[in-house]
């Protein structure tokens, strides 16, 4: 099981001579398999958070658990896959060698060939193109199938679409929600887009600021598989509002 648990996180930083608070007292379960949604106003610590989650950063107070593992041990054991807001490919190798990557520096067997990863992702016939030869979303497409070389139990992705405009930022979130129900990952998604974090998850974590605290955690209960006409229908948009106003009024609260 790959649950994600946050028991009191906390986490402060030194900023020359002062002492920051950029998250306290986090507490919420990710169940395995869930999509979770994190948004909040910029400097809330959404992303923050997710780097505690993947044991780039070590929490100042509080506990994170994956499953019955610390983060440490879960990286270590390859169970964590990232997707940054830029795919950072390295512009000197294909497709498939970007995919690749991740299994040369972990020095085992693919736990998925990448030709695989390709056909998954939708870049089938791209193989060995490089990523100048390819548009943004396609980059972040192979930015993805990277991050699930190692077939990981928990996908973290931080605004991977922020920089694609809304009509290819619209198709790789069915793209992403494709990929999600075939590879069964707990995914865990920081996005500034509303819609975006209504549409993709399973519940939305509301963050307020000063320090970085959830203000609400709303469930969407809208049926699965989604399609972008679910967008229309009232449900999806009472969904919305719920979301506003809870990240409105942590901004009042925050004030």
């Amino acid at each position: 099981m790959s649950d994600i648990t946050l028991s009191d996180v906390g986490m402060m930083f030194d900023i020359g001579h002062r002492k920051i608070t950029a998250l306290r007292g986090i507490d919420a379960v990710l169940p395995s398999g869930s999509f979770t949604a994190l948004i909040g106003p910029s400097g809330c610590g959404k992303s923050t958070l997710l780097r505690l989650i993947a044991d780039v950063l070590a929490p100042t107070s509080g506990e994170i658990r994956i499953g019955d593992h610390a983060p440490d041990a879960a990286r270590k054991r390859h169970e964590i896959g990232f997707v940054f807001q830029d795919p950072t490919l390295l512009p000197w190798r294909s497709v498939v060698e970007n995919i690749r990557l991740p299994v040369e520096v972990a020095g085992q067997p693919a736990a998925r060939q990448p030709e695989e990863l390709v056909e998954l992702v939708g870049l089938k016939g791209f193989e060995q193109a490089r990523p100048a030869q390819l548009s943004g979303g396609m980059q972040q497409r192979v930015a993805i199938a990277r991050a699930l070389a190692l077939s990981p139990k928990v996908l973290l992705m931080d605004e991977p679409f922020g920089a694609l405009d809304e009509i290819t930022r619209q198709k790789m979130n069915i793209e992403l929600l494709n990929i999600w129900r075939e590879t069964g990952t707990t995914a865990v998604l920081v996005t500034h887009s509303i819609s975006e974090a209504v549409f993709m998850a399973d519940r939305v974590l509301v963050l307020s600021a000063n320090p970085g605290q959830v203000a609400d955690r709303i469930d969407i209960d809208l049926p699965r598989p989604r399609a972008l006409d679910l967008m229309q229908d009232p449900a999806f948009h009472a969904h919305e509002n719920a979301v506003r106003a809870a990240l409105f009024s942590g901004e009042r609260t925050a004030a």
